[in-house]
């Protein structure tokens, strides 16, 4: 069974190299392999490993600890392992845009290794508009104010809280158990879900198009109270 391994090294020639030595003594077979985000001398890194769900993680710990300069920020087994290149997502969008909320809410977990992702209501925010098998129910409490994009931790479950353009709709992507979602993984959602609010919008121009499903519906509607508002 796939884990994913999340570590921040020294941003130094050697260091990754170092790192998969020492997973490889420890029986660890690096699956894949993704630069999260760089900042101060440092790059945070995930990892997809080959670890059994039965075996404990303490020989992949002590590999990470061994590692000169190497922090562990989070190492649990994940089911979501193909993961979907955001063009490939984007590219869905523009081919489906009738669908193209339930599309970001499918692939989410995919780009971001998360275990859920759900679209709600503001004015409901419990209830689950779409989501993913996993989404809790009802959902976490997430009302107030949204001015931009946040992660924030329940508990020990990581979670993204976005808006969806000119709509009454946010989106939760949460972890059940970490690690907690850097700053490059939250601008990277929220984009995305930004540029396919813009491809449904140019895509409804056209004079002939598919009806819209489900939650996307809404980012046609006209609603002034509640475009550009996120509170």
């Amino acid at each position: 069974m796939a884990a994913h391994l999340r570590v921040s090294l020294t941003d130094r020639p050697g260091a990754l190299a170092g790192l998969a030595r020492a997973l490889a003594a420890a029986g660890a077979n690096v699956l894949s392999l993704t630069v999260v985000e760089r900042e101060q001398g440092r790059a945070v890194d995930d990892l997809l490993l080959d670890w059994p769900y039965a075996r404990p993680f303490d020989a992949v710990i002590d590999a990470v600890a061994g590692c000169d300069g190497a922090r562990l920020h989070g190492l649990r087994h994940v089911t979501v392992t193909a993961a979907s290149r955001d063009t490939d997502v984007i590219q869905q969008v523009i081919e489906q845009p009738q669908r193209a909320i339930d599309t970001m809410v499918d692939a989410l977990p995919h780009l971001l290794l998360a275990d859920w992702c759900a679209v709600f209501d503001r004015r409901w925010p419990r209830e689950v508009v779409h989501g993913t098998p996993g989404s809790p129910l009802p959902l976490p409490e997430t009302t107030g104010p949204l001015d931009r994009p946040r992660a924030f931790l329940v508990g020990d479950e990581a979670m993204v809280l976005l808006q969806v353009p000119s709509t009454a709709l946010r989106m939760l992507v949460g972890r059940y158990d970490g690690p907690a979602f850097t700053r490059s993984e939250v601008d990277r959602a929220a984009g995305l879900v930004n540029v396919a609010a813009d491809i449904v919008r140019m895509a409804y121009r056209a004079p002939v198009s598919p009806t819209p499903i489900g939650p996307t519906a809404q980012l046609l509607e006209s609603a002034p109270a509640v475009a550009g508002h996120c509170a």
